[in-house]
């Protein structure tokens, strides 16, 4: 089976300090993977190269076999890689719907005439009405985005990437900054939202790490130790001295 997302000895450097160090790196189409590391280990580093952001100085990147390791993030987007941010990225001054409906327009551009794609199209407000309610804001659907709490610009910033049908999500932190009644809602949602999809999650939060993904892969000094389920990066020793620490319940 061709990986949805696969890495291939992807190295980064900022002037003379190496970020990554040759990852490798398959994740399976429909799979949940949580990459997990101490601060400094590379994360986001990661994600901005396979978003296309940055371009790493070795290595190669692939999306469902194709490389799309030196495409801009725009040519990466429309071939279903979505990216959410630590800080939300909804429009502000549109509505939740208003929001949604500007991704599903381009998720059915090419289905599209120009003028509808100003207008209005049923298929567009149908997908946009479908996503509203799978993230639980359809009773906020005509508020402006900017007076939403964080937790729901969260739920948004999610919804924005289904309704723009992407199948493979980058999720950077999608907890941080909430009480644990939110994060406990926001897991979730995730889990709801993203069955079928492929999803990559950066996170700090080991209760939502270990309740939603299936595979963990564990990066320190910008290489990958180790990667398995729950369970065996829970017994890892390796794992546990680290980043997890000697500590940790198991």
């Amino acid at each position: 089976m061709i990986p949805a997302l696969a890495l291939y000895g992807v190295e980064k450097r900022f002037g003379s300090t190496r970020i990554l160090r040759g990852v490798n790196l398959a994740i399976e189409p429909g799979e949940r993977h949580a990459l997990i590391g101490p601060n400094g280990a590379g994360k986001s580093t990661l994600f901005n190269l396979i978003a296309g952001a940055t371009r790493p100085d070795a290595g190669r990147i692939d999306l469902f076999g194709a490389q799309i390791t030196r495409l801009a993030p725009a040519a990466i987007a429309r071939r279903g890689l979505a990216r959410s941010f630590q800080n939300t990225s909804v429009f502000a001054r549109l509505s939740v719907y208003d929001n949604l409906r500007c991704a599903a327009t381009l998720a059915e551009r090419d289905r599209l005439r120009w003028w509808q794609r100003f207008s209005g199209a049923p298929e567009v407000d149908a997908r946009a009405a479908q996503v509203l309610e799978a993230v639980g804001l359809d009773a906020r659907a005509h508020i402006l985005a900017g007076a939403l709490s964080y937790a729901e610009q969260r739920a948004l910033d999610l919804g924005i990437a289904l309704a723009g049908g992407a199948h493979t999500l980058l999720l950077d932190e999608p907890t941080a900054g909430m009480n644990r009644a939110e994060a406990a809602r926001a897991i979730e949602l995730i889990r709801e939202t993203t069955a079928g999809r492929t999803l990559l999650m950066v996170e700090h939060d080991m209760d939502a790490v270990f309740a939603i993904a299936d595979r963990i892969s564990v990066l320190v000094q910008g290489r990958i130790i180790a990667t398995g389920t729950p369970a065996a990066i829970r017994a890892d020793a390796a794992v546990r001295a680290a980043y997890l620490g000697e500590g940790f319940d198991a």
